[in-house]
C-alpha cells in the first residue's frame, strides 16, 4: 500500500518526561533532496545510506554533511524510461541494495564507492506487484515482502548476499485475510532478530506473521490494532531480542487517534496486548528501539517523534517535525532521520536535571 506525501513545519522540542529531557539536536546541517525518502540504513555514526522516490539513493561517510547520490532510472521492454520509487534498502558487503514499490518492481544492487554501477537482481512486470520491506539477518541473508498476490504474501529469499532472490512457495505460508497487505511507509513493517522475522500486517486485518528460522517456516497472529479500513492497522514492528515487541500504526485517515495504535507482545510474537491507550502519540509509521538501552524506544511519523523510556508505556513528545522513518546509529548515539525531501542525522541523548524547554 502507498501513502500519500504530508507536509508538516519542522519544529524541534526537548521536552520534560519522568525527570529526563530527551534531546533532538541537529548534528549537520538538515539536507533537502528533491525525493520523498522513506527508506534509511546506518551503518555506524558517520555512514548512512537511503533511498527515495524518483529512483534516488544516497551514501554519506561523514554524518551526512555531504551525500554521493544517484538517480536510478530504468528503460522498459517498450522503450520509455522512468525512475522507480524505492521504498526499502540496506548495506551488505559493501554494497547498498534497494528494492522500488508498484509494478514494475525493482531490486537494485551497487556499490557504495559507486552507486551509478548498478544493477538489476530482480525484477518483475506483473501488475499485482507491490513490494513493501526488505531485511537482512546478516551478511548473507535476507528477506523481502510484497503484498498479497491471490492472498498469498509475495514474500522473497536471498541467501547470497542480494545479488539473487526466490520467492517462497504459497504453501509455507499463513494465507491473506480480504483486504490484508502491508504499509511501504518506512521499511518498518518488517523485524529481523537472530534467526527470527517478523512482518506486520495492516488494512482489512492487522495481524504479525512470525518466522523462527529465517524465513522457511511461516505462522501468524492477530493484534488487538484498529483495523478494517483502507489505512488501518500496523504501519512498523520491532523486536529488541526474541520475545520482547512492540508494533505501531493506527488510522492514518485520523492521525491524531491514540487507541488501538500501539501492541506490545513479550512471548515472541505469538500474542499481542494494546499499550498506552488514549495516553501515547497518535498514528505513527515508525518505532525503534535504542541500542544499548533495552527499555527506551521512538516512533516517528507524519505527526512528529516520542519517545518512551519504559517500553512504550509512557511517551513523550519531542518534536513536531515530520518524518517518514528514523534509524539509531549502532551505539544508539544518533538518530538518522528522513521524510518529505529530507534526511539528517541527530544527537540523542538523556540529560538529567534539566533546565527550560529549548526549541531549535
Amino acid at each position: 500500500m502507498q501513502l500519500n506525501t504530508i507536509h508538516r513545519k519542522h519544529i524541534f522540542l526537548i521536552s520534560l518526561s519522568l525527570g529526563i529531557i530527551t534531546s533532538l539536536i541537529a548534528q549537520t546541517p538538515q539536507t533537502s533532496f528533491l525525493s520523498s525518502i522513506r527508506a534509511l540504513h546506518s551503518i555506524d555514526s558517520e555512514r548512512a545510506v537511503f533511498a527515495g522516490s524518483g529512483g534516488l539513493v544516497g551514501y554519506t561517510e561523514d554524518g551526512g554533511m555531504t551525500w554521493d547520490t544517484t538517480r536510478f532510472s530504468v528503460t522498459t521492454f517498450n522503450d520509455s524510461t522512468f525512475n522507480p520509487s524505492f521504498r526499502s534498502c540496506a548495506v551488505v558487503e559493501g554494497y547498498l541494495i534497494a528494492v522500488s514499490i508498484a509494478s514494475p518492481g525493482f531490486i537494485i544492487r551497487a556499490p557504495l564507492n559507486d552507486l551509478s554501477n548498478t544493477e538489476i537482481v530482480l525484477e518483475s512486470y506483473d501488475p499485482s506487484t507491490f513490494w513493501d520491506l526488505m531485511k537482512f539477518w546478516d551478511e548473507n541473508e535476507g528477506i523481502m515482502m510484497g503484498d498479497p498476490i491471490d492472498n498469498c504474501l509475495s514474500i522473497y529469499l536471498t541467501r547470497d548476499g542480494g545479488a539473487s532472490w526466490l520467492k517462497v512457495d504459497c504453501s509455507t505460508l499463513p494465507p491473506t485475510l480480504k483486504g490484508e497487505a502491508a504499509f511501504a511507509a518506512s521499511n518498518g513493517n518488517i523485524s529481523v532478530y537472530q534467526d527470527h522475522a517478523w512482518i506486520a500486517t495492516g488494512g482489512g486485518a492487522s495481524r504479525i506473521f512470525h518466522s523462527p528460522d529465517r524465513g522457511r517456516t511461516w505462522k501468524v497472529a492477530s493484534t488487538p490494532l484498529i483495523q478494517g479500513g483502507d489505512m488501518t492497522g500496523a504501519f512498523a514492528v520491532d523486536f529488541k531480542n526474541s520475545e520482547t515487541g512492540i508494533a505501531i500504526g493506527g488510522n492514518w485517515e485520523n492521525p491524531s487517534s491514540n487507541i488501538g495504535n500501539i501492541a506490545f507482545s513479550s512471548d515472541g510474537g505469538l500474542t499481542w496486548t494494546l499499550r498506552s491507550e488514549n495516553d501515547g502519540p497518535g498514528y505513527r509509521s515508525c518505532v525503534i528501539w535504542r541500542p544499548d538501552h533495552p527499555e527506551e524506544c521512538v516512533a516517528i511519523g507524519s505527526q512528529g517523534i516520542d519517545s518512551s523510556l519504559d517500553s512504550g508505556l509512557k511517551w513523550t513528545h519531542i518534536s513536531d517535525d515530520a518524518y517518514y522513518t528514523g534509524r539509531f546509529s549502532p551505539d544508539g548515539n544518533y538518530l538518522w532521520l528522513a521524510g518529505n525531501n529530507v534526511v539528517k542525522r541527530s544527537v540523542w541523548s538523556n540529560v538529567q536535571n534539566p533546565q527550560n524547554s529549548i526549541e531549535k
